[in-house]
């Protein structure tokens, strides 16, 4: 009796260990690639009122017709925060091999009062910075 319930428990650990081990398969692999791009030109609002949604209109070139915008990353330069654009691109042949400009929308709406940065990446070191002052 003691064998057989110890080959039960045994068969069980091993069969939890087998589920929990099996790689996720389900999901499909993507057909993208990440790419970071430097904005160009960053146009919106500089004051504003807390609690108010202020709207960035963010220009950034892609390498080929098919990049689209997938997020916006943080990142750091001489310790000042701030964000870059990520694009995203089709592993396969992209039809529209011509680059152009696309245009994001970024959304901000403060709890404060006071006088905050935009900083957009516009090089690897550099950032286009846009002065907002938010006022209750």
């Amino acid at each position: 009796m003691k064998k057989f319930k110890l080959q039960s428990i045994a068969l069980m650990l091993l069969f939890i260990t087998a589920l929990t081990s099996c790689s996720n398969d389900d999901s499909p692999t993507e057909d993208v690639i990440y790419k970071s791009a430097f904005a160009t030109e960053v146009s919106g609002p500089l004051t504003g009122k807390v609690g108010q949604e202020l709207s960035y209109a963010i220009t950034f070139p892609v390498e080929n017709g098919c990049g689209e915008f997938n997020q916006m990353t943080d990142v750091e330069f001489n310790k000042e925060l701030g964000y870059q654009i990520e694009v995203k691109y089709p592993k396969a042949t992209c039809n529209r091999p011509e680059p152009e400009n696309k245009v994001t929308i970024y959304k901000i709406t403060t709890s404060k009062a006071g006088t905050y940065y935009l900083r957009i990446a516009k090089s690897e070191t550099e950032f286009i910075v846009t002065k907002v002052v938010i006022t209750d």
